[in-house]
């Protein structure tokens, strides 16, 4: 006899048109999760507001690219974990809302961030300083550097996979109530708000590249969609970052570029060849005019920060600035093609994934750009092998 349970009355529409039980977890419930389905409580998960654009009048510095006006930050629907729901409590008291878990992951956060990160990024501890300073004043960034050191935490033991699971739980239920706190907050650009915002999204950034990197274990076309659902992020970002950039002081300023490696824009970029051979293909393939210009573009792109990456000392290290450049400016209709898994994207995109190998340093990349070449060789196979030759060859690639 079939075994009968109660009926999930509050449960997702997926595990109601399949006529199973739902546990009810959110973001994403435990069925959808380990199905690989796209659960209905993710439609839940609340999505940034557009950020301000700067005023017409303000001054800008080339050093941060700015974005659209039009573009909304939206968070990543993290099925990594089994976080649960948050509802926004009547009293918002910090001392309410926090427990020793917490205190223990603040005293991580600015105690350990990674031995690398530490080496390569000048000032970072007046830096993680002034973001717990931030956080105390303002809830949403208290969640965000919450869940950025559990995020952190999850992958430091790989070996006791309870332990793993336990901060991966925490990480997805504080990335989610930092979300619902910074809508309801809805924060407009100013003096008191741009350098919370600015934190905020900084570290958010950071964190859908760890989501796209747990995403990598399910396949390729887990990594696209997690990819593409990140770009928005990345490109909100800049977005604030523009909006924000003129009224931190100059000292501010200073202190971002130098902890970021941002480097001036007007260091001499000598160019070398990387992606002449790619081009020269894409210019001989059977694609539309159309579609070859779509391509193209992706490709010059790519050069330009190979160039920045070559020349500008800092970059050398291995730093994340060619890599969220390349997602605020790749088009929208090379995406689409990347995610209809078109072969030439797919090449172009195991290009862009030479950066991600060169920055495996940082704990929320790690191994993922070697992985999504692997993964877009198998998907691709021999018969792309001379396209895919440059990129194998910066990774090891071997079957």
């Amino acid at each position: 006899m079939r075994k009968l349970h109660a009926k999930s009355r509050l449960g997702c529409k997926v595990c109601k048109v399949r006529r199973v039980k739902c546990d009810e977890t959110r973001p994403s419930c435990k069925r959808c999760s380990q199905t690989g389905r796209t659960c209905s409580f993710l439609a839940d998960v609340p999505s940034l507001p557009p950020p301000i654009p700067s005023p017409p009048n303000s001054s800008s510095t080339e050093s941060i690219p700015s974005a659209a006006p039009s573009v909304v930050l939206e968070p990543l629907p993290n099925v990594r974990g089994t976080g649960g729901s948050y509802s926004k409590p009547a009293d918002s008291s910090l001392e309410e809302r926090y427990g020793s878990l917490h205190l223990h992951l603040l005293y991580l956060f600015e105690h350990q961030p990674s031995e690398h990160m530490r080496l390569t990024h000048p000032g970072l501890d007046d830096l993680l300083q002034m973001m717990i300073k931030e956080a105390f004043k303002t809830p949403y960034v208290m969640d965000q550097v919450l869940a950025y050191s559990a995020a952190h935490e999850s992958v430091r033991d790989q070996n006791n996979r309870d332990y793993q699971r336990l901060y991966a739980t925490e990480a997805t239920r504080l990335q989610t109530r930092a979300l619902t706190l910074y809508n309801s907050a809805n924060p407009q650009v100013s003096a008191g708000t741009c350098l919370p915002m600015f934190i905020f999204t900084s570290l958010l950034a950071h964190h859908t590249l760890f989501d796209v990197l747990g995403d990598s274990k399910k396949g390729l076309g887990a990594v696209i969609d997690g990819l593409a659902r990140s770009i928005p992020v990345h490109r909100g970002l800049m977005a604030v970052a523009a909006a924000c950039w003129s009224i931190f002081s100059p000292e501010l300023q200073r202190q971002f570029l130098q902890t970021c490696l941002r480097e001036p824009t007007d260091i001499n970029i000598a160019s070398d060849d990387e992606c002449d051979g790619l081009k020269t293909r894409l210019e001989k393939s059977d694609l539309s005019a159309s579609s070859i210009a779509i391509h193209l573009e992706a490709v010059e792109l790519l050069q330009r920060l190979f160039d920045n990456e070559r020349n500008a000392v800092s970059l050398q290290q291995g730093n994340l600035a060619p890599l969220q450049d390349w997602l605020v400016g790749v088009s929208a209709e090379f995406v689409s093609c990347i995610q209809q898994r078109r072969p030439e994207s797919l090449v172009i995109l195991a290009f862009y994934a030479v950066m991600l190998h060169r920055a495996s340093d940082y704990w929320f990349v790690g191994n993922l750009g070697k992985r999504l070449i692997y993964l877009i060789n198998d998907q691709l196979g021999p018969a792309w092998e001379d396209w895919l030759a440059w990129p194998n060859g910066m990774v090891g690639y071997h079957k």
